[in-house]
């Protein structure tokens, strides 16, 4: 791979990487933070939440801003503020503090449609398509890392160096960046439509805040219920809006197509599907093997269990290129999504040695990699240039506001199968039957998209010929 690649691929995935590696160090770490902080647990839930809750409305604005603006000048910006709420983090004297850092810091999910946007711009098709594979696959190793060195590292050094090291790798990636990345031409006019990104930002809020409150308080609790009801008069009013706006934060109308809409649908539910692997198996694992089910795993060999679902995740995203001129597009997201339902599958009828949960938990992460480059793949290839980015955006706020509702039913499942304060075994196997069924879903989804590249106004199907992309002159490759 020529240098300019490399360095177009390796920073923002070196970025996204070492920030994806700090989001799942984070929860086994959560014990040493409520001590040091006197946090109460409410509290500690919100430095998820706010999180969350930055995250799914910084991330469709950042798309739509990679849209409009030199995407190079973007990344840096965005390397810089999460960078910054990764050092408040690191540094925060009470757990206030620590809960504005990670809002701060959880613009960081905006890389992700950014970095589709920028291999589109920069890179030729098919070396584009295994830059987004090796987004889909460094992410998964990175949260497979994460559950295994979280214990050694918060052990030896304490918490507040999760924050520290994570922002030495972040600074590593800016510099890589900085030096390698091109300077990108503004591929659509116009404004950023703030009417809209404010309307979608409050809608997202009150949704992700009646998700999170549902767990405490019961999906029929008034707050609950007014807050979703609040959430959706307010989404309403933002479809509304959009639709009436002649350059809209989200074209609803380019939304609806088959590829956008087909993608988006498959990310809410590899979403939501992936609560049977993220809230059921950890759980399952720790139990003690007297009770027939569980392997008494305790944080690390949890993380040893999970391992597999990044590594297998990691060595298939960049064959998906490949493996999609092979079999066809459509052959692949389906190939994707049976194998998500395969491996839930798999775990809800076979999960009383190790080996078989290696084999389950390899299976999805084989078929969640390849679901989601290929998904990334079609985005690139059938959206207009100067709204691939913006409509990856969507497709990462479906996946996470699908995995927060899956969570949310998933913890619902297993506690109402409860007896003695033990899941039964039989609410394990309804969690992994339940996100198998999702799975199956995903299928049907692939069915929407055109089995054929279409071509793309303002960019290249990633199945044409490939060319090498103009590179502004004085640019530092």
């Amino acid at each position: 791979m020529p240098r300019s690649g490399f360095g177009v691929i390796g920073a923002p995935v070196l970025f996204i990487g070492v920030f994806q590696l700090l989001e799942m160090m984070l929860s086994p770490a959560l014990p040493l933070i409520q001590r040091e902080l006197s946090a109460s647990p409410g509290e500690l839930a919100w430095i998820f939440t706010g999180g969350l809750i930055s995250s799914a409305i910084s991330t469709p604005i950042i798309g739509r801003l990679a849209d409009m603006y030199d995407k190079r000048t973007l990344l840096l910006t965005l390397m810089a503020i999460t960078s910054a709420g990764a050092l408040v983090s690191g540094l925060a004297p009470n757990v206030l503090v620590l809960i504005a850092g990670q809002a701060v810091q959880g613009v960081w999910l905006g890389m992700l449609p950014l970095t589709v946007g920028l291999f589109r711009d920069t890179l030729e098709p098919e070396r584009g398509a295994t830059g987004n594979g090796l987004v889909i696959g460094v992410a998964a190793l990175a949260s497979a890392l994460g559950l295994v060195l979280a214990g050694p590292l918060t052990s030896a050094l304490g918490y507040r160096w999760l924050f520290f090291l994570t922002l030495a790798g972040a600074l590593v990636a800016a510099l890589w960046a900085w030096r390698a990345v091109p300077h990108t031409p503004r591929a659509a006019s116009g404004r950023v439509d703030w009417a809209g990104g404010l309307l979608l930002g409050v809608g997202l809020t009150l949704l992700m805040l009646g998700l999170t409150t549902s767990s405490s308080a019961g999906w029929t609790a008034p707050a609950t219920l007014a807050l979703f009801v609040g959430a959706a008069l307010t989404l309403g009013l933002w479809t509304v809006v959009e639709l009436r706006t002649a350059d809209p934060l989200v074209d609803l109308r380019l939304l609806a197509g088959r590829s956008p809409a087909g993608v988006t649908a498959m990310g809410f539910l590899f979403g939501f599907a992936s609560f049977g692997l993220v809230v059921a198996l950890p759980m399952m694992l720790s139990l003690p093997v007297e009770t027939g089910y569980g392997l008494g795993a305790d944080t690390l060999w949890i993380g040893i269990y999970m391992f597999p679902l990044g590594i297998a995740g990691t060595l298939v995203a960049p064959l998906v290129g490949p493996m999609t001129r092979l079999l066809g597009r459509r052959a692949v997201l389906v190939l994707g999504s049976a194998l998500v339902s395969a491996g839930t599958a798999a775990l809800a009828f076979w999960h009383s040695s190790p080996w078989q949960i290696l084999v389950g938990v390899t299976i999805l992460g084989l078929g969640g990699s390849i679901g989601l480059t290929s998904a990334l793949n079609v985005v690139a290839a059938d959206v207009p240039g100067d709204r691939a980015a913006g409509v990856s955006g969507v497709v990462f706020v479906a996946k996470s506001i699908g995995g927060t509702f899956g969570a949310q039913i998933g913890g619902m499942a297993l506690a109402a199968g409860t007896v003695a304060g033990v899941p039964a075994e039989s609410s394990f196997v309804e969690t992994y039957l339940l996100s198998a069924l999702l799975g199956l879903l995903a299928v049907g989804a692939a069915f929407v998209i055109p089995s054929a590249v279409r071509q793309a106004q303002g960019g290249s199907p990633a199945s044409a010929p490939t060319t090498k992309p103009a590179v502004p002159q004085g640019d530092t490759l």
